[in-house]
């Protein structure tokens, strides 16, 4: 499109791409408060409820580690519309869901969609954008990364309290499709691209794999940890996921690089990466129905009880990395995993009694540690990487970040279902407080081992050729 090309200029074209990326972002979160109403309608419990998040999450995650691949061979003017397309089609199948099932298979045509969508606006960012503007571009893009999680609890507080929750999937189909008519018309190709062959048995024992190990944790959910129906598909996802990482040392050009976890930096900033969002992802789902609960608050008062902490989150990125640029890994980690340990180990002794501008301010203090812990470490990952292994190693932390953190808050949300089996239940959602108070309890109790590491194996700020010549363990 020669004549839309000339007429545009680039701040145009990825502002056009921002709104659409953004609405895919947002839905992330936007049934995070309305989900005691879903689970009302469709009468399900806190365990199928919040595996409307955690599945989408769940879907990022694998679909993240597929992006680099179509980035490389697709035209990106294509693929963009392709996936806000798919989004849009997921909101208007949430819309119409008449039962949880189909509600579900709309949440994982939206994660399709943004799984897509999210890797793709930093590539054309870079694309478009002169070398002396990538940090004005990629201020752009954090911008949106940031306040999309931000905004969504608390809007759709105050949709479903207003208007019904199926209006939250009306209206982010509508700027969806406004946004897809907007890049019809700006949206261009950028960048070179290869025919790239694709392995397939990698792609298959990777997804089949981590779908089937994700079944089996929601079975652990369901059934009991000791149930034949939770274990098995829970081994049998290992045993394919452990197939795929065999595969991936052998191969000459893997579909992931599993071979940088011989970096000592890489794998620690990994994993304390991975507890970090598995934190933040347990208390995006378990503080709002808690609140809801426990305490009897409507949607909107859960979404803007946790405001304030979700606002420092995108507030404080640019100032974390500015400490860790300054200080290294060490001693912004040991600040971030000291904030959320006093912050989750607080809610261990939460009741129905405790004042709510308790909650909001701890739970401020647990989003302040978060904000101290995921930019930074992402950062201190990439430390000894260069070359062709840093979009490997982006591909690898974006997919276990979103994996990880959806397991982990699934596992969470299964220790407050056994542990309420006995005490004071509240009806219908199978949830007590000493649920609750177990759960953040074994949160502040791997966060203390997660601090113990960091204090142990994370260094300083390296200098020169000591930083440029860390040797992998």
């Amino acid at each position: 499109m020669p004549f839309v090309e000339k007429q545009f200029s680039p701040k145009v074209v990825l502002v056009a791409m921002l709104v659409g990326t953004f609405v895919a972002s947002v839905s992330q979160s936007m049934l995070t408060s309305a989900l005691p109403a879903v689970m009302r309608e469709f009468g399900v419990d806190a365990t199928l409820g919040q595996l409307l998040t955690t599945s989408y999450m769940y879907t990022l995650g694998i679909v993240a580690a597929f992006s680099a691949f179509l980035i490389t061979r697709c035209n990106v003017r294509r693929l963009f519309l392709g996936a806000l397309a798919l989004f849009a089609a997921g909101c208007v199948l949430a819309y119409y869901a008449t039962t949880y099932p189909l509600l579900l298979a709309a949440r994982l045509m939206q994660a399709c969609g943004t799984g897509v969508l999210m890797p793709l606006i930093q590539v054309v960012a870079l694309e478009i954008y002169p070398k002396d503007q990538y940090g004005q571009a990629l201020g752009l893009v954090g911008l949106v990364f940031g306040f999309a999680p931000v905004v969504g609890p608390t809007l759709s507080g105050i949709i479903t309290d207003a208007l019904g929750w199926r209006t939250i999937f009306l209206l982010l189909g509508l700027v969806a499709v406004a946004s897809l008519l907007a890049s019809s018309l700006v949206v261009r190709d950028v960048g070179r691209h290869e025919r790239v062959a694709l392995d397939v048995p990698s792609v298959l024992l990777y997804t089949f794999g981590l779908i089937v190990f994700m079944v089996g944790v929601t079975g652990l959910e369901q059934f009991g940890f000791l149930d034949a129906r939770a274990f098995g598909p829970t081994l049998a996802g290992l045993a394919l996921v452990a197939a795929f990482a065999v595969r991936q040392v052998r191969l000459r050009k893997p579909y992931l690089k599993l071979a940088l976890f011989s970096n000592r930096v890489f794998r620690t900033g990994v994993l304390l990466l991975v507890v970090a969002q598995m934190a933040m992802m347990a208390s995006a789902l378990q503080v709002p129905l808690y609140l809801q609960e426990i305490h009897g608050f409507t949607a909107t008062q859960s979404g803007l009880t946790l405001l304030p902490g979700a606002l420092c989150m995108p507030l404080l990125n640019p100032v974390t990395g500015r400490l860790f640029d300054r200080f290294g890994g060490k001693l912004v980690g040991i600040v971030g995993f000291s904030l959320l340990i006093a912050g989750t180990a607080s809610f261990v002794f939460f009741s129905d009694s405790t004042p709510v501008a308790l909650v909001a301010a701890l739970y401020l203090v647990r989003m302040v540690g978060v904000a101290f812990i995921l930019m930074p470490m992402t950062a201190y990952c990439m430390t000894d990487l260069g070359g062709d292994d840093l979009p490997q190693g982006t591909a690898i932390v974006n997919s276990l970040r979103q994996i990880c953190g959806s397991l982990g808050s699934s596992v969470m949300v299964a220790v407050v279902a056994h542990a309420s089996a006995g005490a004071a239940v509240v009806a219908g959602a199978g949830v007590s407080m000493h649920g609750f108070s177990v759960s953040f309890g074994l949160q502040a109790v791997l966060l203390g081992v997660s601090l113990a590491g960091t204090i142990a194996f994370v260094h300083g700020k390296r200098h020169g050729k000591a930083a440029k010549g860390a040797a992998a363990a």
